[in-house]
């Protein structure tokens, strides 16, 4: 039981892989030379002695993020549901605030996660998961808790001063990371096709006149 369900989430982690190397070969067509050209036993380039294509800031917002989506996400949800219960509350936001709230508790670990294990380790499709996650859906739903007026005071809809400015500070780091992994994942795809170059033209060198391989 254990070895199936280890295979199972193996299968799983090779397919959102897969989709993601796909996504990213359309968004980056310089990609996809690479991609075709490797052997299909070797998934790693082995140069090393280029620049590390790494991005510090961004590494930097991740790590403030994490911390500050814990934060956020939990008062949110307490704050929610003691407007819920203890104030009148709009029809509107009442049916769609726990939707979109769930929506981000879902996204916002896989997303932080891609960002991590994508900036630190060099992996073009996930740090494209990232990007992706961050404009859609996040993106809108951190627009969604600013602008929105849960509650009904005297006839007047108007929001808690927290809901607004922590919202605000939400959408600021997601916007930042949008442009910032934007740029990170530019710079990591011509890291790439830099390394692919250096590999292959290290290859044809050391298989040298005679030696198979040579044309």
């Amino acid at each position: 039981m254990a070895s199936r369900a280890g295979g199972a989430r193996q299968r799983g982690s090779k397919m959102v892989s897969t989709g993601l190397s796909a996504i990213s070969g359309r968004l980056f067509p310089q990609l996809r030379d690479v991609s075709d050209a490797e052997a299909p036993e070797e998934d790693e380039i082995t140069i090393t002695n280029t620049e590390i294509a790494s991005n510090l800031p961004l590494q930097m917002l991740l790590y403030f993020n994490v911390c500050y989506s814990i934060f956020w996400g939990t008062l949110t949800l307490a704050l929610m549901l003691f407007k819920e219960n203890y104030l009148a509350v709009n029809t509107a936001y009442r049916m769609l605030s726990p939707l979109l709230l769930s929506i981000w508790f879902m996204i916002e670990p896989l997303r932080l996660f891609f960002g991590y294990v994508g900036n630190l380790q060099e992996k073009v499709p996930q740090l494209t998961g990232f990007w992706l996650f961050t404009l859609i859906p996040q993106l809108p739903i951190s627009f969604f808790f600013i602008v929105a007026l849960p509650l009904r005071v005297n006839g007047t809809s108007t929001q808690l001063s927290f809901d607004r400015a922590g919202s605000i500070i939400l959408l600021a780091f997601t916007a930042v990371e949008a442009v910032v992994g934007y740029m990170a994942l530019r710079r990591m795809v011509k890291s790439q096709v830099l390394k692919f170059h250096m590999q292959r033209a290290r290859d044809d060198g050391n298989a040298g006149p005679g030696r198979p391989g040579t044309i």
